[in-house]
């Protein structure tokens, strides 16, 4: 284990590297700790994973895979840090194309598009699978920064951009999009082994996003069942952030979300693992963001405080505030 940190940005500038690709023009710096030279490059996110809570779980052995991976490599102590907001759909732009939001564009989950002048959310069920169409020309991701004729797989993620095979690319070309459409696609989760069916069957969002993972699982599992795997791939696991949501982070529905997610990962490395290739494979495993407890009597909003103060704002996306 590690006694460092990283950034977010750091790990699309390792990703590139280790893939083959530029790392020119990138606000990150590859993490020193690999060098390039393996056949196969995994990018796994657990989005809104904590990494402390990660690593005490893999130490004591409640995330036996994520131990599986550590025992051939190593962790950072003080996990991967977030640029500003640490939110979602930022984050997962700012992984997969190593520069921070100032550069992207992708400035919130949702938030005032000055040049268009209106409100914009491509973190949502209905623009999600288009959450690209925000981000600034010009900027790559670590997909069009690989090498031409390299193969890629980019899983239940947004930020796809150069990807030779996308989830969001085949929901962009049938024509489909939004919670409706998507259901169609997605597994039932009350057969979903690797779930914890306590709260599939008490949690909506649990529920929901227990079948997107699941898809996901899939996807990942028919890449690299049979003959070459891509040489790149990212994986988004998308229950740890609805559960850590749900109840915060340490809680009984957080931590049985980060071991079903342990439970999805053990099946690729089991399939990884059968096909002879574990020592083919360079595997880097990071959140978007992680959580935070909050304290229960501080409530309210900015809104009265700054409307008492006769000062005028536009409240956009969990207190982005733009004032005047």
């Amino acid at each position: 284990m590690a006694a460092r940190a990283a950034r977010i940005v750091d790990v699309g500038a390792t990703l590139s590297l280790l893939s083959g690709g530029s790392v020119d023009g990138m606000d990150g710096t590859p993490v020193d700790l690999v060098q390039p030279g393996a056949a196969y490059v995994v990018g796994l996110l657990w989005d809104g994973a904590p990494s402390a809570e990660v690593l005490a779980l893999a130490a004591d052995g409640t995330l036996p895979n994520v131990g599986r991976l550590l025992a051939r490599g190593c962790g950072l102590r003080g996990g991967a840090i977030a640029e500003f907001p640490s939110v979602t759909l930022v984050n997962h732009t700012c992984a997969l194309t190593g520069v921070g939001p100032g550069r992207h564009g992708i400035v919130n989950n949702a938030f005032y598009d000055r040049f268009l002048g209106e409100q914009v959310v491509p973190n949502s069920s209905a623009a999600w699978h288009r959450a690209m169409d925000w981000m600034r020309p010009g900027v790559q991701t670590v997909f069009e920064r690989l090498p031409a004729g390299t193969s890629s797989a980019c899983v239940n993620e947004p930020v796809d951009t150069g990807a030779t095979y996308s989830t969001f690319a085949l929901v962009r070309e049938t024509g489909q999009g939004g919670t409706g459409s998507l259901s169609d696609w997605l597994p039932p989760a009350g057969d979903d082994v690797s779930a914890t069916q306590e709260h599939v069957a008490s949690h909506a969002d649990y529920e929901w996003a227990t079948q997107v993972d699941a898809i996901g699982l899939t996807q990942v599992l028919d890449l690299w069942r049979e003959g070459e795997p891509p040489r790149l791939t990212w994986w988004n696991t998308t229950l740890t952030d609805a559960a850590h949501h749900a109840a915060g982070p340490g809680s009984p529905i957080a931590r049985d979300a980060l071991r079903d997610a342990d439970r999805r990962l053990g099946v690729w490395l089991d399939l990884v693992e059968s096909r002879g290739l574990a020592d083919d494979v360079v595997v880097l495993l990071t959140a978007d963001h992680g959580m935070q407890g909050c304290t229960p009597g501080v409530t309210g909003d900015w809104d009265q405080a700054l409307t008492a103060a006769g000062v005028p704002f536009r409240d956009e996306a969990y207190g982005f505030l733009y004032l005047g």
